[in-house]
């Protein structure tokens, strides 16, 4: 199944507003964000969906690092 671009719902590739190429990042954030399941290091991903979840977790982790 190939993703599709939330705004034109073409293939999920760089003519999409959201795509992030894992060229653009580095190997780190790459890697976190791929080991918690919001981002594909191979194929670069588009969601608004996953750029939500990474943003999420974010939250999290400096939430539960703050709580007593």
């Amino acid at each position: 199944m190939v993703k599709k671009c939330p705004f034109n719902n073409n293939e999920c590739s760089s003519e999409c507003a959201l795509f992030i190429d894992p060229r653009d990042l580095n190997d780190l954030v790459a890697s976190r964000l791929t080991s918690i399941g919001v981002f594909d290091k191979q194929n670069g991903m588009c969601s608004l969906k996953n750029l939500a979840l990474g943003e999420s977790r974010f939250i999290f982790e400096k939430s539960s690092q703050n709580s007593f």
